[in-house]
């Protein structure tokens, strides 16, 4: 089987909070997930890993999307499939979304982001990519702080208490708000 890859620039309205938490959930629910398809008309089988990054401008939110497929190369059958797994994703996210749990805003001015080392990055820890510090591994390798006390915003005991902790700008506003941990899918 061949190996190959391929990506998008998807757009999502970006002009209100809940516009922007929707679409940072949706990015990471496909960030890391992977797909083992069999294309029921055609019987065609591949593998497919997606990564996820975003970037804001001007009310829009771009996730950008790369899919590295294992198997033949059919970037239609790859589409309609990436189209329909976006689409469930959506539902899901919505719906996780709608359980939100407001964790607090604190002013942008006093928030700062920093790297952190490999051994202290945080997988339930959501934060747009763009906000990430020069020389950072999006889109887990950084963080937010408090720029006055240098403590986490938020701090490992909020995260431990929930399942996803999503953090980002919103007009002069650094909101934190907590949705439930994603359930774990067997995706036909």
């Amino acid at each position: 089987m061949a190996t190959w890859n391929t990506g998008w620039e998807i757009e999502f309205p970006a002009t209100t909070a809940d516009e922007i938490l929707l679409a940072l959930v949706i990015r990471d629910l496909i960030h890391g997930a992977s797909f083992d398809v069999e294309a029921e008309e055609t019987g065609a089988e591949f593998a497919v890993d997606y990564t996820a990054g975003d970037e804001f401008e001007g009310g829009t939110y771009r996730l950008l999307l790369v899919a590295e497929i294992d198997g033949p190369e059919d970037a239609a059958l790859l589409q309609a499939f990436t189209e329909q797994a976006l689409e469930e994703l959506i539902e899901e996210a919505e719906a996780l979304v709608a359980e939100r749990t407001s964790l607090g805003e604190f002013p942008l001015s006093d928030v700062r982001f920093d790297a952190v080392p490999e051994d202290e990055e945080r997988w339930d820890l959501v934060i747009p990519d763009w906000l990430a510090p020069d020389g950072a591994e999006v889109p887990f390798g950084f963080r937010s702080f408090d720029a006055a006390s240098d403590v986490p915003v938020p701090d490992n005991a909020t995260l431990d208490a929930h399942g996803r902790v999503i953090a980002f700008p919103f007009e002069d506003q650094f909101i934190v708000v907590a949705i439930p941990a994603p359930q774990e899918h067997d995706h036909d």
